[in-house]
């Protein structure tokens, strides 16, 4: 008897579905018996990834690993953090270690690892939700690491501002709640990138400045960071302030199309939002506000000191 047909269609569907993996405790609670098991390993139909867990032979993808991940974590594992960041397509780059969360205690095996946790899971193999995913990963970052992560989740349209601030209110001993709050209220306001964010805080509101449209679309084609409507000027935060190729044209063909509705623009980078940098920058933004009519004073900070206005 050929080894492809020791197997019910069924138990071929469910290889299918989680990506060429299986367990030997599926198989034989299937009905296959363990000389049938032997007969699928020896004649190469079947090969072991790990002692239980059995693949359709070659290297495993991601999603293999993923799905042995489940079958070891046991009922109601879960994959977590960067895992079930990737999946959720939160990140670009597969990890090298699976994360699960599995209910009952599990040793750890080279490639996996396991977290005594008791999380909802969501698609098939099942991860924690982009919400769940996302604080637990904001958890003991720092903050434009955590303002990186949690602009992208929301800008990508994977979860929403409340939704974030829901899932983080039910969860009282995240280490840094409260940065991830003013996080998520800055995000709120279209600060959607570290950036963005630090010129939010330490340009705008450390000056006393007006407060700018975010996300605005001054021009039909084009999306800025920040524009002062009244005083038609626009800040665009860049972090690599010399782009080429197509993104240089981008900037430049935005920039034209801005300059023809009479809009003047302003580019910035990091070393524009940081340190004594930011209160140059305020000065800078509060001369061309006044230039174009702003009436009110810009406010010094602690850190002006060092940069006379």
């Amino acid at each position: 008897m050929r080894a492809r047909t020791l197997l019910s269609p069924s138990l071929a569907d469910l290889i299918s579905t989680q990506a060429g993996v299986i367990g030997r405790a599926q198989l034989l609670a299937a009905g296959t018996h363990s000389k049938a098991i032997e007969r699928l390993l020896a004649e190469g139909f079947l090969s072991i990834l790990v002692p239980g867990i059995y693949t359709r032979g070659g290297d495993p993808p991601f999603l293999a690993r993923a799905w042995a991940g489940i079958l070891l974590g046991g009922d109601h594992a879960v994959l977590a953090l960067e895992s079930a960041a990737f999946l959720h397509g939160l990140a670009h780059a597969e990890p090298d270690l699976i994360t699960v969360y599995a209910p009952q205690k599990r040793a750890d095996r080279s490639g996996w690892r396991f977290i005594r946790r008791t999380a909802k899971g969501r698609g098939e193999p099942a991860r924690t939700t982009v919400e769940v995913t996302t604080i637990d990963l904001c958890d003991g970052l720092d903050e434009d690491e955590s303002a990186a992560l949690l602009a992208n989740a929301i800008s990508s349209r994977k979860t929403t501002q409340q939704r974030l601030r829901e899932e983080l209110q039910r969860r009282p001993r995240v280490a840094n709640r409260q940065l991830l709050r003013e996080i998520l209220v800055d995000a709120g306001s279209g600060a959607h990138s570290p950036l963005e964010r630090r010129y939010l805080i330490h340009v705008e509101r450390a000056h006393g400045l007006p407060v700018a449209v975010r996300q605005a679309q001054s021009h039909s084609k084009h999306r800025s960071d920040a524009w002062y409507e009244d005083f038609g000027l626009l800040v665009e935060l860049d972090s690599k302030l010399h782009h080429s190729g197509g993104a240089a044209f981008r900037d430049m063909s935005r920039d034209n199309d801005h300059a023809l509705l009479g809009l003047t623009t302003l580019r910035l980078g990091w070393a524009h939002v940081t340190g004594s940098g930011a209160c140059e920058t305020a000065r800078l933004v509060a001369r061309a506000l006044m230039q174009r009519g702003w009436q009110g004073t810009p406010e010094a900070c602690a850190r002006c000191r060092s940069v006379p206005w």
